[in-house]
């Protein structure tokens, strides 16, 4: 009736325009959209005001229409999973029902740790939880390495933790930290109940790497335990509407810290404990680019060399060529235990859990307890020094993930290379259930590989697959479970000192005296590729899952792509042959001529000094938070020691704007940054550049066992 009397008062015909609106319309929806935004400026022009108060209603009741809210959940989760980080923080201030969505999710935040790179430690994962029951105290406390130990006993006495020790049996393979772990999640439902599917999930992002699906299965009631009631999911069927209220939210700072500098100190919130994880691991890449770390140093055993180095977030252990392996704390630099038996320098080490592995020049290989600091298996059968191993660990082969999983090998093993040019397979004994043996029991060994005619120089395995690079110029694989030799692979002119395995390519790398680096196929033996560039030795390489690393006696590390053997960028800063380097997705680290130096490892770029003015860089490992590096220092007050004495440098990433505020991080030194360049490959040249740069982080000597602030 409104039309009509409308159409009457305007003195047009009732029927005609009635019958003529419906061609209107569709000659509407058929124009085009400039058209039709024109079309509507005038028709608006033209609307008195109680037409237009009308179409407003109708636009900002549209507009302003959640569709976040208005989708079932699993949808909306789907949808910010497609966000990084930072956008993940805005959209958290868009409204209270977006915040419980973004903070409350942990789907949401482990896929940022897959997005990011970033590694999650089970220590994390206990405290953040602990916290977030009110059990422990503030995130960053950790207690000292006694009652960690304690704590770590009582989890095992309770089923909650890992074991600490290696287990060789088969049939423990789902309950062995040395194993890996397929268990799927129902199946830990059914054997740790609610409080083990963390520490299950967990493990199985650790060893399944190959079966693993994307999503991160954490069960919903893991989830609404620690969330707050308004935060608690609805049925997988409804919508997000109605499903909120008024809860109280976190400080919108926090969020705001995720985006932007400063960051300040973590404090308990109701968010999920990963989005918490999640910010402690960013702000540790932050402290990274901008050089923020806590510098401790402590003193080594005496003058002597350390011939190889391995640590984690408790413990450092070296091994000494004076026939001695210590074990120190990461935090305080404390020495916890000196590991004696040895009766030459040890050459070779690596740990799992709470089982060490040595061996060393008086031809041995020695199996230890770390926390009991004794050893329990000398196994004897090599004739010379033992130069290179490694503890490898069974994998799952079979690629169906719904399949039983098969092992290879079937448990742990030690495989070890010498200077008598052969190799030994060895079963990894379990000290705890195996206990202390005969050293002259030889029980252990499994297959003694030979072939090489000379030096067994490096090694890497995986699964079956073992590589060995000789100094009689060849490269061989072995299947370790048959203890069978697959390939000679022949071409290298002079000795090979670096082995690299690429199971996911199916490859191998070498790198050799004659300075050249060669990509092998495991399928035939044949060589892919021959990487050309390095003027001298090449004694390390390094592999990740897209690009190769190398580093040679010419003072340069490259980085190349294996898939078309080209090299990518060229890093040149140092005067001397490189020692020692390790490299991730975003940085290089390499030590040379008295210098720790940082790469940018996407532009090739040098990033800035870490330490300066050191006497020699022996070893340098790192992890997400941290930078280990062993090195000489000259003696303090003039002390005579000829090769000046050995130090440890822990540069810790993870306190400041975590554990203490940004004020108390130490000023950088403004020449930090000089002395380097990054060249690109095919460029004028990689001629290395003699480092210039200035005094670097400051050596305050200690005496031998206590951290040095």
């Amino acid at each position: 009736m409104d039309i009509e009397r409308s159409l009457q008062q305007a003195g047009v015909g009732q029927t005609s325009t009635l019958l003529d609106l419906p061609a209107m319309i569709a000659t509407f929806d058929a124009l085009p959209s400039s058209l039709q935004s024109y079309m509507l400026f005038h028709f608006l022009r033209r609307s008195p005001a109680p037409t237009l108060q009308f179409v407003s209603s109708i636009i900002l009741a549209t507009m302003k229409q959640d569709f976040l809210s208005l989708l079932p959940i699993e949808l909306s989760r789907n949808i910010l999973r497609f966000l990084d980080g930072r956008s993940l923080c805005k959209a958290a201030q868009v409204s209270k029902q977006w915040r419980v969505v973004v903070d409350s999710d942990a789907h949401i935040w482990m896929h940022q740790f897959q997005r990011e790179g970033f590694v999650l430690e089970e220590r994390e994962e206990e405290e953040a939880f602990a916290q977030k029951l009110g059990i422990d105290g503030h995130y960053g406390v950790r207690p000292n390495y006694q009652e960690r130990k304690l704590q770590a006993k009582k989890r095992m006495i309770k089923g909650k933790g890992r074991l600490n020790h290696a287990i060789v049996r088969p049939t423990d393979l789902p309950e062995s930290p040395l194993y890996p772990n397929d268990v799927t999640m129902d199946e830990v439902d059914q054997s740790t109940g609610h409080h083990g599917q963390h520490d299950a999930a967990h493990k199985s992002r650790d060893w399944d790497s190959d079966t693993a699906e994307e999503d991160i299965d954490i069960k919903q009631e893991e989830e609404e335990a620690f969330m707050t009631p308004d935060a608690a999911p609805p049925s997988p069927t409804t919508s997000l509407t109605g499903r909120f209220n008024d809860a109280d939210s976190e400080d919108e700072a926090m969020d705001q810290d995720l985006i932007e500098e400063p960051f300040g100190p973590m404090a308990p919130s109701t968010d999920h404990p990963f989005k918490a994880l999640f910010r402690r691991h960013w702000i540790t890449r932050q402290n990274w680019t901008k050089g923020r770390a806590k510098h401790i140093q402590f003193r080594g055993h005496s003058d002597r060399v350390v011939t190889c180095l391995q640590f984690d977030s408790e413990k450092i252990i070296s091994g000494y060529d004076d026939q001695s392996i210590h074990v120190y704390d990461t935090v305080t630099g404390n020495r916890l235990k000196k590991l004696d038996g040895h009766e030459g320098g040890v050459w070779a080490l690596q740990y799992r859990g709470n089982t060490l592995v040595s061996g060393a020049t008086d031809r041995t290989v020695r199996v230890w307890d770390i926390e009991k600091g004794i050893c329990t298996h000398v196994f004897r059968g090599h004739t010379s020094t033992v130069r290179c191993l490694q503890i490898v660990m069974p994998v799952n082969v079979n690629k169906d993930p719904h399949g039983v999983p098969k092992y290879e090998p079937e448990f742990p093993v030690i495989v070890t290379g010498s200077r008598d040019s052969t190799l030994l397979v060895w079963r990894l004994p379990d000290p705890e259930l195996n206990g202390h043996m005969s050293p002259t029991d030889n029980g252990w060994l499994l297959h003694t590989l030979s072939g090489h005619l000379q030096s067994v120089r490096a090694l890497a395995a995986e699964g079956s697959t073992l590589v060995s690079g000789s100094y009689d110029c060849t490269v061989r694989v072995w299947n370790i479970v048959t203890g069978t030799l697959v390939h000679r692979l022949q071409g290298h002119a002079q000795k090979v000192y670096s082995v690299v395995l690429d199971k996911e390519r199916n490859q191998c790398m070498s790198g050799s005296m004659d300075s050249f680096v060669r990509i092998w196929s495991l399928e035939d033996g044949s060589c892919l590729h021959v990487l050309e560039g390095h003027a001298a030795l090449v004694g390390l390489l390094g592999l990740n899952a897209n690009h190769l690393v190398s580093a040679a006696a010419d003072c340069t590390v490259r980085i190349w792509d294996p898939a078309r053997g080209v090299c990518l960028r060229v890093l040149a800063a140092h005067s001397a042959a490189i020692t020692c380097f390790q490299h991730d997705g975003s940085k290089v680290i390499s030590g040379s001529d008295g210098n720790l130096k940082m790469w940018d490892f996407n532009t090739g770029k040098f990033v800035r000094n870490l330490l300066t003015g050191l006497g020699s860089v022996w070893q340098v490992k790192f992890d997400e938070r941290r930078c280990v590096a062993a090195v000489q220092r000259a003696a303090a007050n003039g002390a005579n020691v000829p090769n000046g004495l050995t130090y440890f440098e822990v540069l810790d990433y993870g306190v400041y704007g975590i554990e203490e505020p940004f004020e108390n991080a130490p000023a950088l030194p403004v020449d930090d940054v000089a002395g380097g360049v990054g060249v690109p490959a095919g460029g004028a040249g990689a001629a290395a550049v003699a480092a210039g740069a200035g005094a670097g982080l400051p050596a305050i000597a200690g005496p031998p066992g206590q951290a040095a602030a």
